[in-house]
């Protein structure tokens, strides 16, 4: 009886954990069980089966016994590693919609203390990302009955412009950005000001700025708004690219790549 309704518990999620199993077990025994039994009762002889699949240690990807290539969603595994979490960078950008090109790799930012070590399954790395900060600019989407981190599109835009390199470099940052409509940016300012860093402010207004000539989803974007960043720059430079030279953007104070436009062809 148990393991029939467990089976109908599980068929319905895509990625369980060993805890989700144990308190539907204790739900329908009524009491709470332990571990180490509900491992070698039910959760065993569901993996010898193929009812589940092993991602990770206490993670299990849901599959049918017998049907081949069975697809793990990727952002449900990132969801269940660590509590305290959000899904960010370019794996942010494909959750919503606007990465330019696919990376099989999913950046899960945790505080340090909750540090795991980098996995695959299924051709895809999780990759722990080390963030102080996992509340502010978080918000919660509902995907596929599960509750799921995923940085803010504020946020987002603001961690692209800071680590290029995360996300793919400049380029597939500037054409993933373009299509990322339903900024607030006011908000996207203030994360920056907040921030106090001289070279994050110039690069967010410069991209602003860039993106406004270049998509329909910056052209509402206001002189005013990117009037309150610019008059946090100060006299010194910045490169836009550590280590390239190129021409002074005298209004950002920012050394800009020659072959920067480049990265705009075929947006």
């Amino acid at each position: 009886m148990v393991s029939g309704e467990l089976i109908e518990f599980i068929a319905e999620k895509n990625v369980v954990t060993s805890g989700e199993i144990v308190n539907e077990v204790s739900r329908i025994l009524g009491m709470k069980q332990k571990n180490k039994y509900v491992y070698k009762k039910f959760i065993y002889p569901l993996l010898r089966k193929g009812y589940v699949e092993r991602v990770r240690q206490k993670l299990y990807h849901v599959t049918v016994p017998g049907q081949q290539n069975s697809v793990a969603d990727r952002f449900l595994i990132a969801s269940k590693i660590r509590e305290a979490y959000f899904i960010g960078f370019h794996a942010a950008l494909e959750f919503y919609g606007t990465a330019y090109s696919f990376r099989n790799q999913v950046h899960v930012c945790v505080r340090p203390s909750n540090r795991f070590d980098e996995f695959q399954y299924q051709n895809t790395r999780y990759t722990p990302y080390h963030t102080k900060e996992v509340e502010t600019g978080i918000v919660l989407h509902s995907h596929r009955g599960d509750e799921i981190s995923v940085c803010s599109k504020e946020r987002l835009f603001l961690e692209c412009v800071k680590h290029p390199r995360l996300v793919g470099g400049w380029e597939e940052v500037l054409k993933s950005l373009q299509g990322l409509g339903g900024i607030d940016f006011e908000a996207l300012v203030n994360y920056s000001i907040m921030g106090g860093n001289q070279s994050v402010i110039r690069k967010v207004g410069f991209v602003l700025e860039l993106l406004r000539d270049e998509s329909i989803y910056y052209q509402h974007l206001e002189g005013a708004t990117l009037d309150a960043l610019h008059k946090r720059v100060n006299d010194n430079t910045r490169y836009l690219e550590k280590g390239k030279n190129g021409p002074l953007n005298r209004k950002w104070r920012l050394y800009v790549p020659m072959n920067f436009s480049e990265y705009l062809r075929g947006i």
